[in-house]
């Protein structure tokens, strides 16, 4: 399909710098949700990578998920003149997060709750009643003789 370089570019740089990208399947939609490049094209770039298997392709509710391989990062650095040291933001690690004893001390969720004075439970004259004999409330009478 021909298409603007531009519009590749946009949408490799994009594919690159997230490592995944979803696309709605309607060729008629005018602009893509995080691209700004008409969603056929979106679908047609990332169909022919997924030919070259640079992409892999999960199909769900009417939506494309593409998720970049390493063959697809070599190529797309080679493409868009990247170093070797730039990654997708799949591949770096997430923040670390402080130990847990160090959050202990914030916000109310830190204290304990004793109960207080509150008594949980039924009181102790409480005696639950149930019929007997018979079937349940509002069936009516039990079947006799069978």
């Amino acid at each position: 399909m021909l298409m603007p370089k531009k519009d590749r570019v946009a949408i490799y740089s994009q594919i690159f710098k997230d490592g995944v990208c979803v696309v709605k399947k309607d060729p008629m939609l005018k602009k893509h949700a995080e691209i700004d490049v008409k969603n056929l094209h979106v679908m047609q770039t990332m169909k022919s990578l997924k030919s070259r298997e640079y992409v892999r392709e999960t199909f769900s509710w009417q939506y494309y998920y593409y998720y970049l391989t390493d063959e697809g990062i070599e190529y797309l650095r080679s493409f868009l003149n990247l170093p070797g040291s730039v990654k997708p933001s799949t591949l770096t690690p997430p923040p670390r997060q402080p130990p847990r004893s160090a959050l202990a001390g914030r916000g109310d969720r830190s204290r304990k709750y004793d109960g207080g004075d509150k008594k949980m439970g039924p009181e102790g004259d409480f005696r639950p009643s149930y019929r007997e004999g018979g079937g349940g409330f509002g069936r009516g009478a039990p079947l006799r003789g069978y």
